[in-house]
């Protein structure tokens, strides 16, 4: 297995200071592992400090390592069905957790008629397949821009 997808956390290189970090893992038993792991790979080559979290993860241990790596973002990817239900829990367990100003992008398979329910409970950034790296670079860059201006003006991030 290549440094570039290695799941376990400890094994992370250290990040630049400035790196926006970003948590990506899967949910549950899907077994279709290789866009999010060459998602990480490609994002950690454009300079994004990713820590993969693993896969067939369960929603407390997702949400414990986006405590344990504190990142402004985490990810998750899906190309089965039940993103609806695991997504609905997984944003519950964030807000419980006191995570909720982590911004949460999902990718992979989902349909475009879920896309406003995804929005409505919490989701910020929607890619599926087609989505290059380029692109998530810029929204996570853009993203991460407003939250430094939010916090900077005092007005949002805890």
């Amino acid at each position: 297995m290549s440094e570039a997808v290695e799941p376990a956390m400890a094994t992370q290189q250290p990040a630049q200071s400035n790196a926006i970090r970003c948590v990506l893992g899967m949910l549950g038993s899907d077994v279709h592992t290789k866009g999010i792991r060459t998602v990480a790979s490609m994002l950690r080559s454009a300079g994004i400090d990713v820590v993969f979290a693993g896969e067939h993860l369960t929603i407390d241990q997702m949400v414990a390592s986006v405590r344990e790596a504190d990142p402004a973002f985490v990810g998750l990817s899906f190309s089965t069905a039940g993103y609806l239900v695991y997504m609905q829990q997984f944003t519950d367990a964030m807000k419980a957790a006191g995570l909720g100003e982590v911004s949460i992008m999902v990718g992979g398979l989902v349909h475009p008629d879920d896309e406003a329910a995804l929005r409505a409970m919490g989701v910020d950034g929607l890619f599926g397949p087609g989505t290059t790296t380029p692109q998530i670079v810029s929204w996570l860059e853009r993203v991460a821009a407003e939250k430094t201006f939010k916090d900077t003006a005092g007005r949002g991030l805890s």
